[in-house]
């Protein structure tokens, strides 16, 4: 199975408006649930309003258990294990249970952000990106509305599943606070990857290294044109 993904945006955008996947990229196939990484995101046109959108590559195997910590007992067989780390990751995923463990903070250069309040291992599911599913095509449609609009911030992710393109697009305020997760090409403390539970593609952000309590949840928006970094070069400095 092929994953893909990319972020991409045109002009200027926010530095808490953007957000971008992972170069790298994984699958597996667990029940119901597959893992994988997407590519890269770019950012948006808008002074004040980030624009962020994103494309994964292809992805490479991966399991589901790296993505939490399941006991380990020898009572379980490594089945069992996989199917408790299977379960695990679908209820935080689709009852959004990190979300409380996050905070939205203010940055005076860079607006809103992300802390934890709590400490992640690394590998460790942290949050998802939540926004409306929809396809390509459609994506492109309400993209181009975005870019006429300066006013306007726009979350959107591009990926490729099973050869279909599609788009998550969180541009509406919402209480989700993936969405709200800053840049950082230096120094990010995460990578995206995208997972199928029951059939839906959910969009999630997991530990690239161990996270202290207290401290901002940044990844890498990915977006390397050279219109992009002409109009945000913080892009390739932060």
């Amino acid at each position: 199975m092929k994953v893909a993904a990319k972020k991409r945006t045109t002009g200027r955008i926010r530095k808490d408006r953007a957000a971008t996947a992972s170069p790298s990229s994984d699958v597996e196939n667990a029940g119901h649930l597959i893992a994988s990484n997407p590519g890269r995101m770019t950012p948006a046109k808008n002074t004040r309003s980030s624009r962020k959108c994103t494309v994964a590559k292809d992805i490479s195997s991966h399991k589901i258990t790296e993505f939490f910590q399941v006991r380990r007992s020898c009572r379980k067989t490594s089945k069992q294990i996989n199917e408790e780390a299977k379960n695990a990751l679908r209820d935080m995923v689709l009852k959004g249970s990190n979300e409380r463990l996050l905070e939205v903070y203010k940055d005076v250069v860079k607006g809103r952000g992300i802390r934890t309040k709590i400490n992640f291992d690394k590998g460790d599911f942290v949050v998802e990106y939540r926004g409306v599913m929809m396809e390509y095509s459609e994506a492109k449609v309400i993209e181009e509305q975005y870019s006429n609009d300066e006013e306007i911030g726009s979350y959107m992710y591009f990926f490729e599943h099973n050869n279909k393109k599609w788009c998550i697009d969180a541009t509406k305020e919402s209480p989700w606070k993936g969405r709200l997760i800053n840049h950082s090409v230096l120094r990010p403390n995460l990578k995206t990857k995208v997972v199928e539970i029951d059939g839906s593609h959910h969009l999630i952000l997991v530990a690239n290294r161990p996270i202290a309590q207290g401290e901002e949840l940044l990844y890498d928006y990915g977006d390397r044109s050279a219109e992009t970094i002409a109009k945000n070069p913080w892009l390739v400095n932060t």
